[in-house]
């Protein structure tokens, strides 16, 4: 992947941060952080890089996936909502996606996709 690794790095910091915070109450079942690594393609077979931050915390219910990268949304009392608004536009501006899903009572999946080559970054 060619980016700009700085920009990338503070996605993943976020991304953990993230998750670290969501398991904090979690008290009936270990509280497992995974960072999975993998190559696939995009829509059109591009070849691309994925990567998944995966957490065992509370989970996110469907209206709030739905509004996870949008400016100024929280679902932290203290959260400026502006963390997953500025990873979704770097990870975009480097030609890829970024995605969430999750079960709630089970724990959230960040997911994001890169193009791998030389015009990858934008």
């Amino acid at each position: 992947v060619i980016a700009d690794k700085i920009q990338l790095q503070q996605v993943m910091i976020n991304l953990i941060v993230n998750a670290a915070q969501a398991m904090s109450n979690v008290d009936d079942r270990p509280r497992v952080l995974s960072i999975v690594g993998r190559s696939g393609a995009l829509e059109l077979g591009e070849p691309a890089l994925i990567r998944e931050v995966r957490d065992r915390g509370p989970g996110i219910d469907e209206d709030t996936i739905a509004s996870l990268f949008k400016p100024f949304f929280t679902t932290k009392a203290e959260g400026m909502g502006m963390g997953l608004s500025i990873c979704r536009s770097i990870v975009e501006a480097h030609g890829g996606r970024i995605s969430a899903s999750s079960t709630t009572g089970e724990g959230t999946c960040f997911m994001i996709i890169l193009p791998v080559g030389e015009d990858a970054f934008a």
